[in-house]
């Protein structure tokens, strides 16, 4: 039987990039901020690596530069816990496309 390639579906290529940032939670009753780092990034979306159980669907905001007055909204598309490491990854996607 002969293997069938692998079709990349990203929109943009990502580009490797460690940048410490903040995720934002909001609920009606109180807004969270937890340390996370991105892992690549594209102008559609990023990998980041957090201590959070995140869940795809779930909205969250990315504050980088520690400005939690402006945040990028995103979207969870998905989320993996790495072996018994207290980190997650998970793939966001941005609400808005990034200017390029």
């Amino acid at each position: 039987m002969e293997a069938v390639p692998q079709t990349d579906l990203r929109q943009s290529q990502r580009i490797p990039a460690t940048i410490s940032i903040r995720l934002l939670l909001q609920s009606e009753s109180c807004k969270v901020e937890h340390e996370a780092f991105t892992i690549d990034l594209s102008p559609q979306g990023a990998k980041v690596r957090t201590a959070l159980a995140l869940l795809p669907g779930e909205a969250v905001g990315i504050i980088a530069g520690g400005d939690s007055q402006h945040s990028i909204a995103a979207r969870v598309v998905w989320a993996k816990r790495v072996g018994t490491d207290i980190w997650s990854l998970a793939g966001l996607e941005f609400v808005e496309t990034l200017p390029v």
